[in-house]
Parts: structure tokens; sequence; C-alpha cells
């Protein structure tokens, strides 16, 4: 009976510690992505958006594999396996959830050109505002569920999160561009210190929710990301300097998105431990190709470092 009540009140004070942790896990995840978002605008300049403008139809393609295939292919999946409630919520919102913060600076490291990249995530997430209400109408017309997102909802999101530190950072770049250069490698370096503490307290945090759902939203997150990098290749077409960069922005997903519309729609608990599992999956791939990209080509980085 002692070793019982011992167990409970264990339980109890692990339940009690996660609670404390989730506390922290918004504000935190708020000034992770500020950071990010910040770092890469320091590195943006007027040029690069003009040089990618001029090759639109490249632009309206990649534009095309980021938002059509994963959705759909997600269907697929959820059809094909018989998934339900939580999980297949979270795997869809995921989705259907295109320009994550960290893409840019992703698709950059994957060798992308650095004069296309910019461009092309301010387009992903611009066109969020429109593509991702949409897909949510789509999704639930689909599944047969009330479902929605205004636009409005999204654009603030987009807005406050992305383009305002990006935003600034391009701003800072362009008055002071020396202390802009110089201050760019240590907030970049804070910015995946700042990732790194976000992911271990969210697998402290939801690690014992997505056990307890089944690892469905992670092996999605996997093999979703795997043909969403060989979508963006593809649609990329011949481009060697594009590839990398559309394939890392055509597999990226917006968590922070997918848990607005969660939150908007009074989503169970479950769902953000999907939408979190689903993350992982992303994750583990993502940093997979980033190594086979540095190791496989050693000469892409330089190549776009001096661009």
């Amino acid at each position: 009976m002692a070793v019982s009540r011992l167990r409970d009140d264990h339980r109890v004070a692990r339940s009690v510690t996660a609670e404390n942790l989730a506390k922290w896990i918004s504000p935190l995840a708020a000034l992770t992505v500020f950071a990010v978002m910040l770092s890469l605008g320091l590195l943006l300049e007027r040029e690069q958006i003009i040089s990618a403008l001029r090759r639109r139809m490249m632009l309206a393609a990649v534009l095309f594999a980021v938002v059509v295939p994963v959705p759909a292919l997600a269907v697929v999946v959820v059809k094909l396996f018989g998934l339900h409630g939580a999980v297949a919520a979270g795997i869809i919102l995921m989705a259907i959830s295109p320009g994550a913060p960290i893409a840019l600076r992703r698709a950059i490291e994957a060798g992308g050109a650095p004069q296309f990249a910019p461009t092309l995530h301010l387009a992903i997430v611009m066109f969020a505002v429109v593509t991702v209400p949409l897909s949510v109408m789509v999704m639930a017309w689909i599944f047969s569920v009330r479902f929605a997102i205004s636009p409005l909802d999204v654009a603030r999101q987009v807005f406050f999160a992305q383009l305002l530190p990006l935003g600034m950072g391009a701003a800072l770049r362009a008055w002071w561009p020396v202390t802009a250069a110089r201050f760019e490698p240590r907030l970049a370096a804070l910015s995946n210190l700042m990732l790194l503490a976000l992911l271990g307290l969210c697998l402290v945090v939801l690690g014992p929710r997505i056990a307890s759902i089944g690892w469905a939203p992670v092996m999605a997150g996997i093999g979703l990301t795997l043909c969403a990098l060989v979508a963006g290749t593809v649609f990329a077409g011949r481009d060697a300097s594009v590839r990398p960069g559309a394939a890392v922005a055509a597999a990226m997903r917006n968590p922070g998105l997918a848990l607005l519309i969660a939150t908007r729609n009074a989503a169970p608990p479950d769902v953000t431990a999907s939408v979190f599992g689903y993350a992982l999956g992303l994750a583990g791939v993502i940093f997979a190709f980033l190594a086979w990209r540095k190791w496989g080509h050693p000469r892409a980085e330089p190549a776009a470092a001096s661009k």
C-alpha cells in the first residue's frame, strides 16, 4: 500500500512538473521564432527579391509543390491507414500549414540559392493567407467535420510571427549593413540554441502524450516529408541552384499555424500531441537531408555563401 501511494505521489508530482513546464512553451516559442526571423532578416537584401521575381514561372511551380502535394498525400495516408480523431486531425493540420519560420534558414543551409530562397519563403507565407483557409474548407468537406479559419487569423499569425521580425532585420541590414553582418551570426547561434531548448521542453511536456496516442503522426511526418522533398525537387526542374531550397520549402510545415487552427476550433489536447509528433518526424528527415547535403555536396555551401 505504501508502494502504491509512493507511485501515485510520483505520478502527481510528474504531472504538476509537466503542467508548470507547459506554461513556458508558448513564450519560448514566440521568442524563438522572433529571433530566427530577425536573424534571417539581417541577411535579406532588396536585390535578392528583385532577382527572384524575374523567375516567376519557377516561383509558381515551387509554390504549387508547397501547397498541393503534401495535403493531397496526407488525405491518402489518413484514409489508407484508417486514422481517426486527434491523430488524423494533427496530420492534416500540419499538411495544410506551410511556411515554417525556420524553413528559410534550412533552405539556405541545404544549398539553396540565397537570391531565390527568401522570396520563395515570403511568397509561401503571404499566399498562406489564402491557401490555408481554402485548404481547411476542403478538408472539412472531405472528412465531414466543422473546421474553419479566417484569412484574418492567418494573416495576423504570419505577420507577427514572421513578416514583422523579418522586415525589422531587413531594415537594419539596409540602414546599418556592417552592424547587421556582425550581429547576424551571433543571433543565428542564439536562435539555434533556443530551438534546441524549445524542442527539449516540448519533448518533456508532450512526450508522454505522444506515446499515448501512438506513433502514427511521427511516421506520417517522416513519410510525407520524404515525399515533399521529392516533389519540391521535381517541380524546381533543372535548376540545380533552386532544387535544394525548393525541396526544403515544400517539406517544411508550420506547427504554430496548425495549432492556431486547432485552437480556433477547440480541438482536444491530443491534437497538439499529434501536431508535435508530425513535427518530430519532419525534423528527423530534414536533419538527415541537411547532413546528406553537407557531406555529399561539400561545394554547395561555399558556392551559396559567395553569392
